[in-house]
């Protein structure tokens, strides 16, 4: 199939930037724009055409992706840093590239013993807007005027468990711990959680994700930059996609 207008223009962004992304973007779809001045696809019809127009851009359910990983959403608890419910469903949910490539990490760590333990993905944008709003420091939450590579699907908080025993793999620090216990630089721990760090870190760069240097957890995936920033809850996306399913089989 010819490739979109949309998709090539993605394709451009990944090379030139956040500010080609936004360019092409805009001149694509007419999108809204936040009070931080970033288009936003805040419109499940808009959702649709762009998924419509490149599969890629759909935001897939990691519990279809990944049937036998671990689950522990936090923010639709109140175990969070802000000790409140934020998302209405335990829903991860990432951009398909990406979750294609958990998958492969998943099934490379299955050899050697090891399942993915999943804390978050997708996060829309509102809420990382709530974020930066409450707690401000950017160094560990995103600048609503950027948006996170998170409201794009396009990175992943995760970590490891045994799949024998079913019990998490320790790491440095817990998620979610702002203290430099978090940073991949920090090696002031026991030799088993360096190790269980390493292995995870080993097998998300072997499939195409990066670190961010203060958070064990979190990875971000390749071409993050070309990508569309959504701000849809959850169980409108998964709406959204079935709707979508059922209008491609009627074809």
């Amino acid at each position: 199939m010819k490739k979109s207008l949309g998709h090539r223009l993605c394709s451009i962004g990944a090379l030139l930037g956040l500010f080609t992304t936004t360019l092409a973007q805009t001149t694509t779809y007419d999108l809204p724009k936040s009070k931080y001045g970033l288009p936003v696809v805040n419109d499940v019809n808009i959702y649709k055409k762009i998924v419509a127009a490149d599969p890629a851009n759909e935001l897939v359910d990691m519990r279809q992706i990944l049937p036998q990983a671990q689950f522990d959403v936090t923010y639709a608890d109140t175990t969070n840093f802000l000790k409140r419910k934020l998302y209405p469903t335990a829903d991860v949910f990432m951009r398909k590239p990406a979750a294609l490539a958990i998958r492969q990490a998943s099934e490379n760590l299955k050899k050697q013993g090891y399942g993915l333990l999943l804390f978050d993905g997708y996060r829309p944008y509102a809420i990382t807007v709530l974020f930066y709003e409450e707690h401000g420091d950017t160094t560990f939450v995103a600048d609503p005027r950027k948006g996170s590579k998170h409201n794009r699907g396009m990175a992943i908080d995760l970590s490891l468990f045994d799949l024998k025993t079913g019990k998490r793999l320790s790491m440095p620090s817990g998620y979610d711990e702002s203290t430099p216990r978090a940073y991949h630089s920090y090696m002031d721990s026991d030799s088993a959680s360096l190790a269980h760090r390493a292995i995870l870190r080993s097998a998300m760069e072997k499939v195409g994700f990066s670190i961010f240097p203060w958070e064990w957890w979190h990875y971000d995936f390749k071409g993050w930059e070309s990508c569309f920033t959504y701000d849809l809850s959850h169980e409108t996306i998964r709406k959204a996609n079935k709707s979508l399913k059922s209008a491609k089989v009627k074809r």
